[in-house]
């Protein structure tokens, strides 16, 4: 009961201690402003900080350069919106011009917002400095107010300068916020109209795409077709022409060094290759580029950093169209040895050039028509008859060649009925978008061949094979770099794929789309995005964990003295660590919580405490010793009585081999929970002690002497620190003394030992000094007198014999 009273008061004492501390101190008003003698000092403070506030304030006063650019967006958009009048109503264009506009006004956008990104930034931080500097002003003002509530005396001018300078700094700021507010809302004007446009075309976009597989215009059989072929007809080719050839190199003005970039990339990769055109003709894969070195330079200069341009004009993208298109072209006939599908590949980059080119000047609708029909009148005949020669050249064996020609030539057949019964959208959609894919799968080998070629070609070169892990390793690296290679870009041509077959916009737009697809299973969404995001984490930690394995073998491993089973269970432990350590971050991002896994654990833990306790307390002890290593291999270590050099530690068991050269298997719980004398944890020296005994007599002066000859007769005893002959005490039937001395290596302690006790015994003969063994005397107290005469009758001789 009196336990529970001082608990029961304890606990009230905790309670109100922790209220107290709970209620906030009442606030001294006395002491919530300065004195009035540090009036002066802050004043002085305050106008040094004034002045790192106006410097701060200055850079942002600085708008020349934001007004040009944003003057130069106006222009941009002006031309652009004066081009959009001048090509007539947007629902009047073709599918490829709203795309090609749409991308415009995207660039456009992108830098509108950079600007109006950079304004933001200038503002918050002229407003957070005018923030500061009012509640500077506010302090200022309540603090003279407290002096004056006080009756202190001040100066007239004390506050009057304080005052004036947060004032100053105040209405700096304001002044620099002024202009950047205005700016902000002349970008903002400029989204608002781009954002106008650009909504009116993703509405018509969107209603083409389904109007794919409706009629949209007239069939050849109707005569307002014919209708449509007028003097505004050619005036609108003109006005197309006309349009292309405006080009404003200000694009050019923030990349000007891109073109020479290009140039040198090209050049210098073109030089490359021919200076190494012996040793790239050994490999297969890059023998295509040494027979075309300048079209190699051309085609990776153009793919590599034509992307890096922004608000490019059409005509400069078309450029860079035609050269890829060209060197791709060139590149892919060095593949192929079938003379019919070189001139596929060419007639194919013939036929998309010149589509680039009618997309590019606008080519009316009516027009377009009539070239998309002979180009399936001419086509058709000509793909079959490409199939019949190379069917005929397989001695009639269908290949995969044939087969496409064959397939072209029915998509051509359909395109082509689609286009005179007036679905022409369906038509071209189907023209373009099959020979985009084309030369799209052209891209990619090309790419996909060149990439691996380089990597291998790095990875194997001289200078890098020098590193053991690139001369061990290097052939998986190739390898699992490649595949990286080939799923990046594999990856990235399906996403353009959508948007060439005019599903997506873009392949940011794919991207998104197909990210956000999900599904549901019980009360879990799933979705695309989730699924990548868990699969890329756990192949990054299966990656990172080899890579990590095999910088090991290769790199540390060598250089250290590891047992094979160390080196296995390290990188094990390794191994298992890092998929662990991703396993539970993907879970993370999917969403899934850690608690979910409570049950399953639980279940995991049961089965330990039942059939698993010893195994698991072995394997965490083996991971102790890996970790802390109190034992590692080639230690000399005592157990149970025995002299044992450590020769494996596993992660179950660590094997010790004793002087008999038997092995025993010693479980690693028993070198972490019992006592374990290891004779080489820290240094391989140690002490030897060798206990002496003597006669009662010998002359103690002499026996230490003999006992520090000995320890200096022997070779293996250091001198540093030196040997200690030591007299301990007298025993039973002995003098007792010690002699400490010093090895370097433990393992040969009881050989040193031995070879020090036969000098000691050599010595003491010599010198007379006997080495006592132990006796005994025996005194028997007999009561019985009885007994004792029987005893005394049994010393007694017989009498002898009477003659």
């Amino acid at each position: 009961m009196k336990l529970f009273r001082l608990a029961l008061g304890l606990f009230f004492s905790l309670a109100v201690s922790v209220s107290a501390q709970d209620v906030p101190p009442t606030p001294n008003l006395q002491s919530a402003f300065p004195s009035v003698a540090d009036v002066i000092p802050r004043g002085a403070q305050l106008a040094e900080d004034a002045v790192k506030a106006e410097s701060l304030l200055a850079p942002l006063s600085e708008l020349g350069a934001l007004k040009t650019e944003i003057t130069a967006a106006r222009t941009r958009q002006t031309e652009l919106m004066q081009r959009i009048s001048s090509l007539g109503a947007p629902a009047d264009w073709s599918f490829d011009r709203l795309l090609e506009v749409r991308s415009t006004i995207t660039g456009q956008m992108a830098g509108l917002k950079k600007t109006l990104d950079t304004l933001s930034l200038k503002l918050t931080e002229a407003d957070q400095i005018r923030q500061r500097w009012n509640d500077r002003e506010e302090f200022w003002v309540k603090w003279q107010q407290h002096l004056k509530n006080s009756q202190v005396e001040i100066s007239k001018g004390a506050f009057t300068g304080s005052l004036a300078t947060c004032k100053r700094v105040i209405d700096r700021a304001a002044e620099i916020a002024a202009p950047l507010v205005a700016l902000q809302k002349d970008v903002t004007g400029l989204q608002t109209t781009l954002l106008e446009v650009q909504n009116q075309i993703d509405t018509i976009l969107s209603s083409l795409r389904k109007q794919t597989f409706k009629k949209t215009t007239h069939s050849f059989a109707n005569r307002d077709f014919y209708h449509q072929f007028n003097t505004d007809l050619w005036i609108s080719v003109k006005t197309g022409i006309d349009e292309v050839q405006k080009v404003k190199w200000e694009f050019l003005s923030d990349r000007f060094w891109l073109p020479p970039l290009q140039l040198i990339l090209a050049v210098g990769l073109a030089l490359f290759i021919r200076h190494h055109q012996r040793r790239t003709q050994i490999t297969e894969e890059w023998h295509f580029i040494a027979i075309h070195p300048w079209a190699t330079g051309i085609f990776v200069a153009v793919i590599s950093l034509s992307a890096l341009y922004e608000n490019a004009p059409s005509i400069w993208k078309l450029g860079m169209s035609l050269l890829a298109a060209l060197t791709a072209a060139i590149l892919v006939s060095g593949l192929l040895t079938n003379p019919r599908k070189k001139f596929m590949v060419y007639l194919l980059a013939a036929l998309f050039i010149i589509t680039q080119v009618l997309h590019l000047i606008a080519f009316p609708a009516p027009l377009y028509r009539l070239y998309l029909t002979a180009l399936c009148l001419l086509g058709i005949p000509v793909l079959l008859v490409l199939a019949k020669r190379n069917l005929h050249a397989h001695d009639g064996r269908m290949d995969a060649f044939t087969l496409a020609l064959k397939v072209g030539a029915g998509v051509l057949l359909v395109a082509l009925f689609a286009q005179i019964s007036g679905y022409s959208n369906l038509s071209s959609r189907l023209i373009v978008s099959s020979v985009s894919t084309v030369f799209l799968s052209l891209f990619v080998a090309m790419t996909i061949r060149l990439g691996h070629g380089g990597i291998r070609f790095l990875l194997t070169h001289p200078l890098v094979l020098r590193h053991p892990f690139f001369y061990r390793y290097g052939d998986e690296l190739t390898t699992r770099l490649s595949n990286i290679l080939q799923i990046f870009i594999a990856s990235y041509s399906l996403l353009y794929l959508l948007v060439v077959w005019g599903i997506y916009d873009s392949p940011a737009q794919a991207w998104s789309a197909l990210m956000d697809k999900s599904t549901t299973l019980g009360e879990t969404e799933i979705s695309l995005h989730m699924v990548v995001l868990v699969v890329l984490v756990l192949y990054l930690a299966i990656s990172f964990s080899w890579f990590l394995r095999a910088v090991l073998e290769a790199q540390i491993f060598p250089h250290r003295d590891f047992d094979r089973g160390v080196r296995d269970a390290i990188k094990k432990l390794l191994h298992y660590s890092i998929v662990f350590i991703g396993f539970l971050f993907a879970m993370s991002l999917a969403g899934v919580e850690l608690k979910n896994f409570a049950v399953l654990a639980g279940a995991f833990g049961i089965g330990i405490g039942f059939g698993l306790q010893n195994i698991v307390n072995n394997f965490v002890s083996g991971i102790i010793l890996l970790f802390e290593r109190p034992v590692r291999v080639g230690d000399v270590v005592v157990i149970d009585d025995q002299w044992s050099t450590v020769r494996k530690i596993g992660l179950r068991s660590t094997v010790v081999e004793t002087l008999n050269k038997s092995e025993i298997i010693v479980p690693n719980s028993e070198l972490i929970s019992q006592k374990v004398t290891n004779w080489t944890l820290s240094t391989s020296m140690a002490r030897a002690v060798i206990p002496v005994g003597v006669a009662y007599g010998s002359n103690v002066a002499k026996v230490l002497s003999l006992l520090r000859e000995a320890a200096q007769a022997s070779k293996d005893v250091l001198e540093t620190p030196e040997p200690s002959p030591i007299f301990t005490g007298f025993g039973d039937s002995s003098l007792n003394f010690e002699l400490r001395v010093w090895i370097a290596n433990a393992d040969r302690m009881l050989v040193i030992r031995s070879q020090i006790l036969q000098f000691i015994e050599q010595r003491f003969r010599e010198e007379n000094i006997e080495i006592p063994f132990p006796q005994r005397d025996l005194h028997l107290h007999l009561k019985d007198a009885r007994l004792l005469k029987r005893l005394s009758e049994a010393d007694t001789p017989p009498p002898a014999a009477e003659s």
